[in-house]
């Protein structure tokens, strides 16, 4: 489980690399959508006394939102929604 888990963030990782190498300032925009999706993980979290759904702060999440910045952060929400955990 454990090594499926790291080959799917690689494969992530290879498109994301691929997506932004195709931009015009692929840098810039990296860390454009890295910052938008802490920052969208970090709203979620302080609005979470109002909305009662928060996301936990670990590795994964970490990743997810910074790799696939926003809509990241909205499957995050979803799953957390849909498996109640």
């Amino acid at each position: 489980m454990n090594s499926l888990l790291i080959v799917c963030a690689a494969v992530i990782l290879l498109c994301v690399s691929y997506a932004y190498s195709r931009c015009r300032h692929p840098f810039l925009t990296a860390r454009r959508n890295s910052v938008s999706g802490l920052g969208a993980m970090l709203l979620v979290n302080i609005l979470s006394g109002h909305t009662g759904c928060y996301i936990a702060v670990n590795a994964a999440t970490v990743f997810v939102s910074t790799v696939l910045s926003l809509p990241g952060v909205v499957c995050l929400l979803i799953m957390k929604i849909i498996y109640n955990y």
